[in-house]
C-alpha cells in the first residue's frame, strides 16, 4: 500500500492577490506625485522611467478611492467564491497612519467616515476571503522609525537590497504593529515592489521573526515574486519541522493585466485566460496542478471611477469558471491556506503499517483539507476514531470524505498537529 500527499481536495489552488490597497488613499496619485518630485530633487536631468510613471496622468487619477467601491467589489469577491490576498498599507505614503487615523488637513471632513467605514470593509467582507497584510509603511518613502518622518530613500528603489540588521525587523514589526492597532492582526506580508528581493534570505527570516513577535505566528507567509516565464512553486524558507516554524514563499504566475498599478494602463482578460478556455497564461499552469496566483493592483481595478479593471476580473472569473463548471479542478485559496498546505505536504511524515491496515501521520504544520491517495480501492476509513464518509464524484469530494475511482483511494480531512492515526478497511 503506497500513499501519496495530493492537491487539496484534489484541486488546483486559484488566488488573487490584491496590492497597493489603503483606506480611502489612491495610492497611485500620491506615489506618481512623490517620485516625480524626488526626481526633480535629486536626478533633474534624467527623465523619469516607464515605471515612475507619467505626470501627465495625474490631473486624470483622483486621490482618494471611496468606500462604496471596496463594498462592491468585496461583495462581489464575497458572492463569487474569490479568495486570495488584500494589502492594508498602513502609512500610505506617508499621507496618514491607519492606527492614527488620517489628518483632517489632507482631506476633507467627509472623508473621516470614509475612513471608518473603509475599515469596517475590511474587517467584516474583505478579511473572511482575504488575507490581509501590511505592503510595508508607506510603500513610497522609507520611514526614520525614530521621528517617523520620510527619508529620501525608497521601500522598493533603495531597500531592494535592504539593511540586514535589526532595522529590517524592526521595519516589519512596526508595519504589523499598525495593523493590530485597527484590529486586524496579519498573516504575512507584501513586498512594495522589490522590497528585499536582493537580501531574500535575510528578509524572510526578518518577516519570520517578526511575525513571531507581533502575532505569535510561527507560519506566516510572504508575496514578493510575480514570474511570467517559469512555473510556479511555493518555496519554504527557515524551516524548523520539530517545532513548526517556517515561512512561505507566495509566487505569483500571472498579472497584472487588470487595469496596472497607475490606473490608466488598461489590461486584457486574454492574457489571463482566453473565451475557448484554452489560451493565455493561466491554462497552462492550471494543467500541470501547480497553484495559480493572480496578481492586481487596487487603482487598477478602481481604473479613475471607470471600474474596468474590475470588469477584467470579473470576465477572468467567469472564463475560469467555464474551465472548471462543476468545480472539481480549481479551488480558491487565501495565501495562508496556500502556504501552510505546501509546508504540510513538504514536513509531514508519513507511515505505512500494512499488515494493521493503518496510516500514522505526524506534523507540527496543521493545515485544512489535507489530501491522501491510497493506491488500493477502500471500503471504509477512519481518521483518529472519526468514520469518513464515502462519496461517488469528485464534486462530492470535501473534508472528511472518501471517494474511490478504480484502484485508488482518495482521502481527505483537516491535518492537526502531532499524530493522525488512519485506520482503512480495504
Amino acid at each position: 500500500m503506497n500513499v501519496t500527499i495530493c492537491n487539496p481536495l484534489l484541486r488546483t489552488p486559484l488566488s488573487l492577490i490584491v496590492d497597493d490597497s489603503c483606506p480611502v488613499i489612491n495610492l497611485a496619485y500620491y506615489w506618481i506625485q512623490q517620485r516625480h518630485a524626488w526626481k526633480a530633487r535629486h536626478q533633474p536631468n534624467i527623465p523619469p522611467d516607464r515605471w515612475e510613471g507619467d505626470a501627465a496622468q495625474l490631473k486624470k487619477i483622483p486621490p482618494t478611492i471611496p468606500a462604496d467601491f471596496a463594498w462592491e467589489w468585496a461583495e462581489w469577491c464575497w458572492e463569487n467564491g474569490v479568495k486570495g490576498k488584500f494589502s492594508l498599507i498602513p502609512y500610505p505614503a506617508g499621507v496618514g497612519r491607519v492606527d492614527e487615523g488620517f489628518p483632517a488637513q489632507v482631506f476633507e471632513k467627509s472623508q473621516t467616515h470614509e475612513y471608518q467605514s473603509w475599515l469596517r470593509i475590511y474587517r467584516e467582507i474583505i478579511w473572511p476571503n482575504f488575507d490581509l497584510t501590511p505592503e510595508m509603511l508607506t510603500h513610497t518613502a522609507v520611514v526614520d522609525l525614530k521621528t517617523f518622518s520620510l527619508t529620501e530613500e525608497w521601500e522598493q528603489v533603495e531597500w531592494v537590497d535592504p539593511p540586514v540588521d535589526n532595522r529590517l525587523t524592526d521595519y516589519i514589526i512596526t508595519a504589523m504593529e499598525m495593523l493590530n492597532s485597527v484590529g486586524i492582526p496579519c498573516e504575512g506580508v507584501t513586498s512594495p515592489g522589490a522590497f528585499g528581493k536582493r537580501q531574500e534570505a535575510a528578509y524572510s527570516k526578518a518577516v519570520l521573526a517578526a511575525s513571531q513577535e507581533v502575532n505569535n505566528d510561527p507560519r506566516p507567509f510572504y508575496f514578493l515574486w510575480l514570474k511570467h516565464d517559469e512555473l510556479p512553486d511555493v518555496p519554504i524558507w527557515h524551516a524548523d519541522k520539530e517545532k513548526g516554524i517556517a515561512i512561505a514563499s507566495i509566487v505569483a504566475c500571472a498579472g497584472d493585466w487588470f487595469g496596472g498599478w497607475t490606473g490608466y494602463d488598461l489590461g486584457n482578460a486574454d492574457r489571463f485566460i482566453t473565451e475557448d478556455g484554452q489560451g493565455g497564461r493561466l491554462p497552462p499552469i492550471l494543467e500541470k496542478e501547480l497553484p495559480c496566483v493572480l496578481v492586481g493592483h487596487w487603482p487598477g481595478f478602481y481604473f479613475n471611477g471607470e471600474k474596468l479593471g474590475f470588469d477584467i476580473l470579473k470576465t477572468v472569473k467567469s472564463r475560469l469558471d467555464n474551465y472548471d463548471p462543476d468545480r472539481t479542478k480549481t479551488l480558491w485559496m487565501k495565501t495562508s491556506e496556500i502556504g501552510h498546505y505546501w509546508m504540510a505536504r513538504e514536513f509531514t511524515d508519513v507511515t505505512i503499517l500494512e499488515e494493521q491496515e493503518q496510516i500514522n501521520l505526524y506534523t507540527q504544520f496543521p493545515t485544512a483539507n489535507f489530501t491522501l491517495v491510497i493506491d488500493a480501492p477502500v471500503r471504509h476509513i477512519q481518521v483518529n476514531g472519526w468514520d469518513l464518509r464515502e462519496v461517488h464524484s469528485r464534486r462530492d469530494f470535501q473534508r472528511d470524505t472518501f471517494l474511490c475511482e478504480g484502484k485508488h483511494t482518495y482521502v481527505a480531512f483537516d491535518l492537526e498537529i502531532g499524530e493522525t492515526k488512519l485506520v482503512v478497511t480495504v
